[in-house]
């Protein structure tokens, strides 16, 4: 028992270079700027976070909004600008730490009012950026590191713990959404039609996709190479396990070792969400998934490929 406890608490205590963490910061910090700035321009918030008596579609659901005075132009108003703010600070790590927090606050103010008009990935920003308020990633690629060596002091290590809960939060988010893929439009053995049918409805359409009709058998590869895709995200958090622990013994961790499945999987992912993206309206789902998609390197690996520092196990 003891020794398990200690395997525990090296593990929460490892620390490493903020560079995974701090791309993950810039990619969510744009993305919530510019979806907030979206928004804005369109008056789409009106849509979703007012009351019908303000020009709302649907009723909203009671929420910590309401000790702010309600879900009020003013007061929606005034989030949907901090969080462009505040997005834009966390993406160029000017105080850090409080542009995390305050970012976070605002995403989870308001993707609580609206909640019949969200999607999966109002849950994932929210995990993500909570994550972000521990996870030291202002230390690199920053307005905060590049004042901290103006000052001729040296960048810090930060804890590993939350890169790995966000490697977690994406395999969680694969692993969970396939397993709602049960009809038989998704599964082996039947006529594979989802995607085909999900680019022919107009409330997904980011365009016109009738063109696509006749391309009926591609669609079919390619809703079963996704519903195989998320079956083997675990694979994933087994994959950056076995190279964290690579110098252990053992014939799996070996064969594992062998080719970095990391890469492969991560790379059909972005071609996927790259298509999802070109092809439907999902919000800010795509640069939401691909964010975290730096953390499933550690902050080591990063660096190594991005300043030249010999890298260490992740």
């Amino acid at each position: 028992m003891s020794g398990a406890w200690t395997r525990w608490v090296n593990l929460v205590n490892r620390r490493e270079p903020a560079h995974a963490v701090a791309l993950v910061r810039v990619v969510f910090g744009l993305g919530i700027a510019a979806h907030m700035l979206r928004l804005w321009r369109t008056d789409t918030w009106r849509w979703v976070w007012l009351a019908p008596a303000d020009g709302g579609l649907v009723p909203l659901a009671r929420s910590y909004i309401d000790q702010l005075g309600g879900a009020t132009p003013t007061t929606i108003g005034a989030l949907v600008l901090t969080g462009v703010v505040s997005g834009l600070a966390l993406a160029m790590g000017a105080l850090t730490p409080l542009a995390a927090l305050v970012t976070t606050m605002v995403w989870a103010l308001l993707t609580n009012v609206g909640v019949n008009a969200g999607g999966s990935y109002d849950f994932l920003g929210a995990n993500v950026l909570f994550l972000l308020c521990f996870a030291g990633s202002g230390e690199a690629v920053s307005i905060d590191s590049w004042l901290r060596r103006r000052r001729g002091l040296s960048a810090r290590d930060v804890p590993a713990w939350p890169r790995w809960l966000m490697v977690w939060q994406l395999v969680v988010m694969y692993d969970m959404t396939v397993w709602q893929k049960l009809s038989a439009g998704w599964v082996p053995g039947g006529p594979a039609d989802a995607l085909w049918y999900i680019l022919q409805q107009p409330t997904w359409q980011r365009f016109d996709m009738r063109w696509a009709a006749p391309l009926y058998p591609l669609t079919q590869a390619a809703t079963l190479s996704t519903w195989a895709f998320e079956h083997l995200s675990p694979m994933l958090l087994l994959a950056a396990w076995f190279r964290h622990t690579r110098t252990r013994a053992g014939w799996l961790r070996a064969q594992c070792n062998r080719v970095d499945f990391r890469l492969p999987f991560l790379l059909f992912g972005l071609l996927l969400h790259v298509g999802i993206e070109a092809t439907m309206e999902v919000g800010a789902f795509t640069v939401f998934t691909l964010g975290v998609y730096a953390a499933c390197f550690s902050g080591d690996e990063v660096r190594k490929h991005t300043g030249g520092v010999p890298v260490h196990p992740l």
